[in-house]
Parts: C-alpha cells; sequence; structure tokens
C-alpha cells in the first residue's frame, strides 16, 4: 500500500507541477537519502552536533539551490537560515538538558518492547533530541524564510527605487500575513498524529496536572514551539537581508 500510495504521489506532482515538480521529487529524494545518512552516523558514534549540522546544511542547500536555482533570493534565505539556527541551537539544548526531555518517555518505557532490546546506547540522548527537534523545524523555517526573501525581491522588482527600510517593512508585513498559517500547519501536524495519543491517555484516566507534567506531552510539544519560534524570528533576518543584499546589488550595478 505504502509503494501504491507513493507512486500516486509521484505522479500527480508530476503531471500538476510539471518539471519542477519532478525537481521537487529528486530534491525530496535527496533530503531523505541525507536523513538516512545522518541517522546511521548517529547509530555509529558520530558526533552529534556535527551530524546535524552537516545533515542541516546539505538539506538546506537542496531545497533552496537546487530547487529554486542560484540567485539573491536563495542566498539570503540560506544566510537567514543558518543564522537563526544557530542561534536558536544552543537555546534549544539548553531546554532539552534543564528539562531531560531525552531519552525514553513514560509510555515507551512502560511497554513490554523495551525489555527485548539493549538499552546501553553510547549516545547523548540530550544530544539525539536536541538534533530531532533541530532537524524537524528545518523545514518550515526554510520555507517561511524562501517566502519573505522571493516577496521582497518581487517588491524591489516591481519598485526599484524603494528604501531599504520600507523593503524590510514589506518583509515584515508579508511575513506576519504568513505566520498564522505556519503556526497552524504545525499546531495541526502535531494534533493530527497525536489523537490517538491523546485517546490512550484519556482511556488511562491521567489527570490533566499528570498530563501537563508528562515527558510525552514535553517531547511532543516541543518541536511544533521551537517550529513556531525559529518561523517568527526568521522572518526580520530573513527581510534585513534581502533587503541589504538588494541594496548591495543595485550599488554594485550602479558602480560598474
Amino acid at each position: 500500500m505504502l509503494i501504491i500510495l507513493g507512486l500516486i504521489l509521484m505522479i500527480v506532482i508530476v503531471l500538476v507541477g510539471g518539471d519542477r515538480g519532478a525537481m521537487s521529487l529528486i530534491a525530496l529524494a535527496g533530503n531523505i537519502l541525507c536523513l538516512s545518512l545522518a541517522i546511521w552516523l548517529y547509530a555509529v558514534g558520530a558526533p552529534v552536533f556535527l551530524v546535524t549540522a552537516g545533515a542541516g546544511i546539505l538539506i538546506s542547500c537542496i531545497t533552496l539551490f537546487y530547487q529554486n536555482g542560484t540567485n539573491i533570493k536563495t542566498w539570503s534565505a540560506f544566510l537567514a537560515v543558518a543564522i537563526t539556527m544557530c542561534v536558536l541551537f544552543a537555546f534549544i539544548y539548553l531546554v532539552v538538558w534543564k528539562s531531560g526531555a531525552g531519552g525514553l518517555n513514560e509510555i515507551q518505557a512502560a511497554g513490554e518492547d523495551v525489555f527485548y532490546y539493549n538499552m546501553n546506547l553510547d549516545i547523548s540522548m540530550p544530544k539525539v533530541a536536541t538534533a530531532v527537534i533541530v532537524l524537524s523545524t528545518l523545514g518550515a523555517v526554510i520555507d517561511m524564510a524562501l517566502t519573505v526573501t522571493t516577496s521582497v525581491y518581487e517588491v524591489k522588482c516591481h519598485k526599484p527605487d524603494i528604501k531599504m527600510n520600507k523593503l524590510v517593512q514589506s518583509g515584515m508585513k508579508i511575513g506576519k500575513d504568513v505566520i498564522g498559517t505556519t503556526v497552524n500547519t504545525l499546531l495541526f501536524a502535531y494534533l493530527g498524529e497525536s489523537l490517538l495519543l491523546f485517546a490512550y491517555l484519556r482511556m488511562q484516566n491521567y489527570s490533566i496536572e499528570l498530563l501537563l507534567n508528562s515527558k510525552i506531552l514535553f517531547q511532543n510539544c516541543i518541536s511544533m514551539i521551537f517550529g513556531a519560534i525559529s518561523c517568527t524570528m526568521i522572518m526580520p533576518v530573513s527581510a534585513v537581508l534581502i533587503a541589504k543584499n538588494c541594496e548591495l546589488f543595485d550599488w554594485m550595478e550602479n558602480s560598474k
């Protein structure tokens, strides 16, 4: 069934998207390969943060440069993603370390299957949890960055004489219009995949206090929350970078 659904997805993307759709499929395959390689490197004991940084850079390059070409929009988006994720990286690790969010949650630890596996893994669970959060938020961050840079670039093309501060304001306004739908997407993606879990917790008579203080809820919510934070933070970064790059490009063109 998975193969059939995958073939249907590929056919629909190619029929609707044409050449760009085919490029999206190739980029998707490349990103899956990068994630698979990162998981394998984690398993063999490679440095978690180094692998995460490398995988993030590769995924960003494939998504931005292969799908959308090498231009001022994609370079601005790439730099915005790099700056935002570097700032958040330490903060995410601090939150994971302080909260003890790494490792198995209550339900996973209580499951019967856990006794059949060797749990003496030589891997830092807080580092792995940090890597999971960073990589899971990367897609939404790249999407927000490219949305802002593309929109600001189009404004600059239609109004070549517009001032830099007006460009930044345009980018922020566009980002504010999009951030609501992005946060909703993250929220419903989490809720959709957790409906069965919530039903199970309700059947086990979990109290609200126990649920709010549970590790399982924190693990499931933290990616959504950091995704929303990173998407909000990247708006001004993307707007300023694309405005600066447009101004620099104009200066280089005028100085020729």
